[in-house]
Formats: structure tokens, sequence, C-alpha cells
């Protein structure tokens, strides 16, 4: 149990933490490691599905894993995702929801109206919101635009190249901790965050390691950490 309430703390990192590097930390065998966050991080997305958008929301169409330095045409890995976010009275997002939209990566392959569409159906609360769609490329509310690449950066720094097949669960990942860093950041104490974290864990069932690994393949990039 100590090394659970380890991994949770860890896991609260500004930048997260790898397998790799959890298993040094709390010394237990990399596949248990593995598992551990990976169990979070279905606790973090289910909790996170159960909360929609409401308010002034913001919904961007863009891609994951395109490298805005690059003037290359190609960007064969990047993924089209569907981003929403609600906005402070500044503008800027607060609780930030990332989509990945099936069957479009690589080149210029974008989410359309239908996918945001979609989004908003499943993310967001209707009666209660304003909603302003950004479905143009060159168009995009930049706030919440900077924060897709702030999580694309911090992914690879963090894991490297990751898989398909759960880079979905590492997108609510850091969504999830964003936002549990911020509200603790306002309330001025960690143990807020470390908390709140501790009941998504408990309120959200346990996922079992056969679903965790028999879930849908897809094209992998590279190894995952």
């Amino acid at each position: 149990m100590v090394k659970w309430f380890q991994a949770l703390e860890l896991f609260l990192l500004e930048g997260g933490i790898s397998a790799l590097r959890l298993r040094k930390e709390i010394r237990v065998a990399y596949k248990t490691a593995w598992l551990v966050l990976h169990k979070i991080r279905h606790a973090v997305g289910e909790f996170d599905a159960r909360e929609l958008l409401s308010g002034d929301v913001k919904v961007n169409s863009d891609q994951y894993g395109r490298n805005p330095s690059r003037c290359q045409l190609s960007h064969p890995y990047a993924s089209a995702v569907v981003a929403g976010c609600t906005v402070t009275e500044s503008g800027e997002p607060e609780q930030v929801k990332i989509r990945l939209v099936p069957h479009k990566r690589g080149g210029e392959k974008r989410a359309d109206r239908h996918d945001l569409t979609a989004f908003i159906n499943g993310h967001v609360d209707v009666r209660t919101s304003a909603v302003q769609l950004f479905p143009q490329a060159f168009r995009l509310y930049a706030p919440l635009r900077k924060v897709v690449r702030e999580a694309w950066e911090s992914l690879k720094s963090t894991y490297g190249a990751l898989e398909l097949k759960h880079l979905q669960a590492y997108l609510n990942e850091y969504t999830g901790r964003r936002r549990l860093r911020l509200q603790g950041s306002r309330l001025g104490a960690e143990e807020t965050m470390r908390q709140k974290l501790l009941q998504m864990c408990v309120a959200v069932p346990v996922l079992p390691y056969r679903r965790l690994i028999a879930r849908q393949p897809h094209q992998p990039l590279e190894a995952a950490a």
C-alpha cells in the first residue's frame, strides 16, 4: 500500500514518470510499475469522462505529434485530435480534453465537422455551454493549441514515442494531471492534488490486466516507456 501512495505522488510530478523510473523509485518489477501507472491513467481517464465541459467552451480541430518548429509538409506520425476546453475570464484554458480521431493519422488529416460534433455530443454539457468551434487549421484557438503542443512535448520527453494503442490513456493522463495541478496551485496545497487523485482511483473499478493488454492494437510508432 505504501508503494501505491508513492506511485500516486510520483504520478503528479509536472512531467509525470515513466515505468522505468518508477521501478527504480519504489523498487518493484518493471511489469508492476507499468501496470500501476496504466491503472492510475485508467482511473484518471474514466473520472475525466464523467465531467463534461461546461460554460465558455472552445473546440479545436488539431493534430497531436505535429512539430510546429519544422517546416516539412509531411508529418507521418501526427494524429488528428479534437481538443476542447473551458476558459477562464482571461481566456486561458482551464479544464481540457484531447481526444484522438480514429483512422486519421499522418499528412494533413484533421478532424472534420462530424468529428467536432461527435466530441461536443460526448464531452460537452450543451445545455449549460456556449460553444465556439475552430475547424480550420490556420485559425485555431491559440491558447488551446498551445496546450496540445505542450502535451506532445511533455509526453515525448517523459515516455519517448508512444503506441497508438495506449496514446489516448497518456493524453488523459496529461490533461488530468494538468487540471489537478491547476486546482492544487490555486488552493495552495499539494495534499489536495494527492487526495483528489486517490479519490479517483478509489471511485473507479480496477482495470484488469487482461483487459488492458487486450485493447484493440494499432500501428505502433516505437517502443513505449
